[in-house]
């Protein structure tokens, strides 16, 4: 590793400090003027609840939904709806955490008075940290080569459409792209060849930010570490990585989730309580359950496109709970430049599994993306032959992923040696960043989506 020095770090730091305000400025425009993310009055209502009643395992069973938050931000009164269950079972550390700021309180007539402005500042600060992060590892590990691969690299963090939506908005992913910031800093430490116990720390403290905070994260970083331990033992012959003192040390992060994961199991007989492990009678009446005269015939292939077709779409679009955002930001077509760092991670994989001379962590990277989304499209699967629903296929689940698979894009891409050559690399980075904003923030921009309440 060598660090940008000179002219270079001059220039390499303008184009991340660019891409940070350029960041920012996109979730303060969807936070305050769009508005309408993922799930925002479920993580509310859950809010809502374990500030009422803190726990560390909660009680999901007797968890309402809560009414409609509104599309701008602001302070508003909410109120459980009776007869509901919350369909969010995830763990509860994020929304243990947004209690501490204060946001919720509970004036004594059943209803909670939520600053949502509050909340969404908390979560546009969240990932703009792990941003920074992201930031730091880029500026570490591309190091001396041309700014145009910190260029890439920054640009298809800050870009990704559905990233800087969610984290404009209330929502766990926030913390969990934190985390996993967090948990790949210790990741590249290891990779620099520094096994010592800050690398360790990160790994540890990265992975229980995140797995705590949603089971999606865990597994991806569960197979990565396995991953990890794999290629490390093929290389040493030795279990020197998870025999010493440092992972003795750090061990206590992994038998927390480890503890909870054998309560809820036993509690709900699910690692994830789901409405379908909930009370069924409301289960049934909710869009998670098709009744069987109304359900979609499909074989596995055809569910295998509807799958495989969902999560292309949502990486590279935006989608939520404002329509007019929905439409606006279709990117069926012109999205496919979204998948451009994800194609170059997976072939780099590829290439380096082939010639046996991996780094450590473009293998375990892709392992955990396409491990988990087998586990997905598994479980997809099997609850739409029972329940006939065919939704879940959300890339959103994979975004914090952009960090390694951007880093393994800019790995991937030769060095230009020649004027020539680098005047083509130059004139193609430029376009494709071109490319990526205007499919980003400026597209909705230039729609002019109202923000409505």
């Amino acid at each position: 590793m060598t660090i940008p020095s000179g002219k270079t770090r001059r220039v390499v730091l303008c184009v991340y400090g660019a891409a940070l305000l350029y960041f920012i400025l996109k979730l303060v425009y969807c936070a305050f003027w769009v508005g309408g993310t993922p799930d925002e009055p479920q993580h509310v209502g859950y809010l809502a609840e374990i500030t009422r009643n803190p726990a560390l395992i909660p009680d999901f069973v007797s968890m309402p939904m809560y009414g409609k938050l509104p599309q701008i931000a602001g302070q508003m009164t909410v109120r459980p709806a009776q007869g509901t269950v919350n369909y969010l079972g995830h763990p509860p550390l994020y929304y243990l955490f947004m209690s501490l700021f204060g946001a919720v309180s509970f004036p004594g007539d059943g209803t909670a008075l939520v600053d949502v402005t509050r909340l969404r500042i908390v979560n546009m600060v969240l990932s703009s940290a792990a941003v920074v992060l992201a930031f730091r590892i880029g500026y570490r590990k591309i190091g001396e080569r041309s700014p145009v691969y910190h260029l890439l690299y920054a640009a298809a963090i800050v870009t990704l459409p559905m990233l800087g939506y969610v984290s404009s908005g209330i929502s766990n992913d926030n913390l969990v792209f934190l985390g996993f910031a967090v948990f790949f800093s210790g990741i590249v430490r290891y990779d620099e060849g520094k096994l010592d116990f800050p690398a360790y720390l990160l790994i540890g403290v990265g992975f229980l930010l995140g797995a705590f905070s949603k089971l999606t994260a865990a597994l991806v970083m569960l197979i990565m570490l396995v991953a990890i331990l794999v290629m490390s033992v093929i290389r040493t012959k030795s279990l020197k990585l998870v025999a010493n003192k440092w992972f003795l040390l750090t061990l206590p992060c992994y038998l927390l989730f480890l503890a909870y994961e054998i309560i809820i199991y036993r509690r709900y007989g699910a690692f994830q309580p789901t409405l379908a492990n909930l009370p069924p009678e409301f289960f049934r009446t909710t869009n998670f359950y098709v009744a069987p005269e109304n359900r979609v015939a499909m074989t596995l292939l055809q569910y295998a496109r509807h799958f495989l077709g969902g999560i292309g779409y949502t990486w590279s679009s935006i989608y939520g709970h404002n329509e007019a955002v929905t439409a606006a930001m279709n990117n069926r077509q012109a999205g496919v430049v979204y998948w451009i760092p994800v194609a170059a991670a997976l072939a780099a994989a590829v290439v380096q599994a082939v010639r046996k001379n991996a780094d450590r962590f473009t293998i375990p990277a892709a392992a955990g993306f396409l491990g988990t989304l087998a586990y997905h499209f598994y479980n997809g699967w099997s609850g739409f032959l029972k329940n006939g629903y065919t939704g879940g296929n959300q890339a959103r689940y994979y975004l914090f992923l952009i960090i390694p698979f951007a880093l393994a894009f800019a790995g991937f891409l030769p060095e230009a040696k020649t004027k020539k050559a680098k005047a083509i690399l130059t004139v193609l980075a430029v376009l494709l960043v071109a490319l990526w904003v205007l499919g980003d923030a400026p597209r909705l921009l230039l729609a002019g989506i109202p923000a409505t309440a």
